[in-house]
């Protein structure tokens, strides 16, 4: 028998009795655990700590954790045993705590196409007294007829249940987009599995920085509306890959106007013009925006996120101030 202790990012921490053949989250789960959890493969990155000390840990790898990271001590519990006592930071506050996962049905209130790549989908939930996420979480969506449930970020806040907004890319071939091209109305009846996820903002930083590329502004976008008016300094740098392919510019100009402490910065890969910058999420960072008090919030595909932590690593960024999100196109 070892000893998991968890330390959340409001002080809070308690511990877990880990047994030898058991993984840090499966403990966490058999002893009802507010440890994050979602696919137990090591996929889909809700589980992720930071270990203090990895030589009281046998991990196996995770495809969600590049080598860079794991050699830092960035852990899937899900993947994660023990061989001795080990502590295991998480990005997220024990309290206020999001309500338990659980199966919701819901309709289609509306569904926009934003861009040629992207539709925003709004929910209507049904019978969600009880439901509680908090800025940065996903949830699991089956529209009708499907079988399938795909992951999406959930880009509005609590105050604007029972509806909540889903910015869903177009992918090829994907059933999702599939039926939001052919056939989703207002009023199809969806399911969803929600909330999931552990990525969060560090609300105690003196600056938020957040770096979104394409659909990755869903999470983001959450955690920003949600801070819009408490005064804290945040930055978003937000990057698409051609004018056709980049959606919500009007409304974050409008969000930027409405929020003083906001700063909105878009780049485009390709024929940038006007006020846009050419270059991507990332190329917007600029010298000033390397300070000790800053933190960084990622949220975009593999390659984004790999070369963000090539910079944050070559600029001394301590990792304690990077929290990720990691997705891929779902089909």
């Amino acid at each position: 028998m070892h000893r998991a202790r968890l330390e959340f990012d409001d002080g809070a921490w308690i511990e877990l009795n880990v047994d030898d053949e058991e993984t840090v989250a499966e403990a966490a789960m058999r002893q009802d655990s507010p440890l994050r959890v979602d696919c137990l493969s090591g996929e889909c990155g809700a589980c992720l700590a930071h270990c203090s000390d990895s030589s009281q840990i046998l991990r196996n790898e995770a495809p969600v954790i590049t080598a860079s990271e794991a050699t830092r001590g960035l852990v899937a519990t899900c993947r994660t045993r023990l061989r001795g006592q080990a502590s295991f930071r998480l990005d997220y506050p024990l309290s206020p705590r999001p309500s338990e996962p659980a199966k919701l049905r819901g309709e289609v209130a509306r569904h926009d196409r934003l861009c040629e790549t992207v539709s925003r989908l709004i929910i209507e939930l049904h019978d969600c007294e009880e439901f509680v996420f908090q800025a940065g979480q996903y949830l699991r969506l089956r529209p009708p007829g499907l079988r399938v449930a795909r992951p999406y970020s959930i880009a509005s806040t609590m105050a604007d249940l029972p509806f909540v907004e889903l910015l869903i890319r177009h992918v090829p071939g994907g059933q999702v987009s599939g039926w939001l091209n052919d056939r989703a109305t207002a009023g199809d009846k969806v399911t969803v599995q929600a909330p999931l996820g552990g990525f969060a903002a560090d609300t105690r930083a003196a600056r938020q920085i957040f770096l979104a590329g394409g659909t990755g502004l869903a999470p983001v976008l959450s955690m920003i509306r949600e801070q819009a008016q408490t005064g804290r300094d945040l930055t978003l740098c937000f990057g698409c890959s051609s004018p056709a392919e980049l959606f919500m510019y009007d409304e974050l100009q409008e969000l930027a106007h409405n929020t003083p402490s906001l700063d909105v910065r878009i780049a485009l890969l390709r024929d940038a013009a006007g006020p846009i910058s050419e270059g991507t999420a990332l190329s917007l960072l600029r010298d000033t925006d390397f300070t000790p008090e800053t933190s960084f919030h990622l949220c975009g595909p593999p390659p984004m996120i790999a070369s963000a932590q090539q910079i944050f690593e070559d600029r001394g960024v301590a990792d304690r101030r990077i929290r990720a999100e990691r997705f891929l196109a779902s089909v």
